[in-house]
């Protein structure tokens, strides 16, 4: 009845992993309990006992040390730690060392996003996974320390930068999970919040075939948006005017920019597709030369999807094609 009354303290059991997890918290809850409750008691027996009734009695002198008593107590703390130890250890050994089999899926935390990678390439901002199977997460940091944690798989890793973290879980529920990173890592941690979806292998194996391709069913500035909350972008760069370690998005395609060396340049496909590959040659004044190259991490298809997302959040998504025209008939002009 006591634990059946603790488990419903803790979040709702959804991996093969809890066992290991939630039986040594409650047996180890049950005891600390038990032992404050009995110091706590005998405390107060031994202040009404032994307090002075009246203002001029004198207590008789102590018997001094007492190593029976010492050698009891000190038993007692030992047996406490001895059972800590023994049953946590067996969870914790078997929680590094994932099963055979398991799905491996490689997680890249930034400030603000996880970037789930399954086999084949695949990368989505959703873990995926199915009913039964288990699932090993090979986890990276770009940036600063970050902590990995899906309470229904009782899962915590931390993921430390130059570092290669691993982690697995084998879900017993479909459903839909909370997974954020709750290590503290500046105001954006408010954002880096997505989640774990276990599905039955049938809609699991629909899923991953969906993924294989992002243009599949969605037009160009759908694939750009999904990109710019995929790739991280959204860490640095809003949508909404405000500032970050970036400018904003919004209505910046087709605008002219101002760059750190004094020079402006109109924010077309091509500057645009520039900044992405390589982001720290013309930098926007008022900003540092601190943007991650993607180079090698998005192709050409990849990127006209974010142009074209880019133009829908513009008020002037035409001029850069005006521009870019005029450019062109002034070239072939010359000629």
């Amino acid at each position: 009845m006591t634990m059946m009354f603790l488990a419903t303290w803790l979040p709702r059991a959804a991996s093969g992993n809890a066992g290991v997890v939630d039986g040594p918290f409650q047996n180890l809850y049950v005891i600390t309990a038990f032992s404050v409750v009995l110091v706590t008691g005998l405390a107060l027996v031994f202040i009404r006992t032994f307090g002075r009734q009246d203002e001029d009695q004198r207590g008789d002198e102590g018997s001094g040390f007492s190593r029976p008593l010492f050698g009891l107590w000190m038993l007692a703390a030992l047996a406490m730690a001895v059972f800590s130890i023994a049953s946590g250890l067996p969870g914790y050994v078997d929680s590094t060392v994932p099963p055979y089999g398991a799905v491996p899926v490689g997680v890249t935390a930034r400030t603000g996003a996880f970037t789930f990678e399954y086999p084949g390439g695949n990368s989505v901002d959703t873990l995926h996974a199915a009913v039964g199977q288990p699932v090993v997460l090979t986890m990276e940091s770009t940036d600063v320390v970050h902590g990995l944690s899906i309470p229904a798989m009782r899962l915590h890793q931390a993921i430390v930068p130059g570092r290669t973290s691993r982690a697995w879980f084998t879900p017993t529920l479909a459903d839909t999970f909370a997974l954020q990173d709750d290590i503290f890592s500046g105001d954006s941690l408010l954002v880096a919040r997505t989640a774990l979806v276990v599905q039955n292998q049938a809609d699991y194996d629909a899923w991953m075939q969906s993924v294989a391709d992002i243009f599949a069913g969605r037009t160009l500035p759908e694939v750009g948006e999904l990109l710019y909350n995929r790739m991280g972008c959204k860490a640095c760069h809003t949508i909404n005017g405000a500032k970050l370690v970036g400018p904003s998005f919004l209505n910046v395609y087709g605008h002219q920019a101002k760059l750190r060396d004094g020079s402006t340049v109109l924010v077309d496909a091509e500057y645009i597709k520039e900044s992405i590959l390589y982001p720290n040659n013309k930098v926007v004044e008022g900003y540092e030369p601190v943007m991650t190259p993607f180079l090698g991490k998005l192709d050409d298809k990849e990127i006209g999807a974010i142009v074209e997302w880019l133009k829908t959040l513009s008020e002037h998504g035409g001029a850069a094609e005006t521009g870019a025209a005029a450019a062109d008939s002034t070239a072939g002009g010359k000629e």
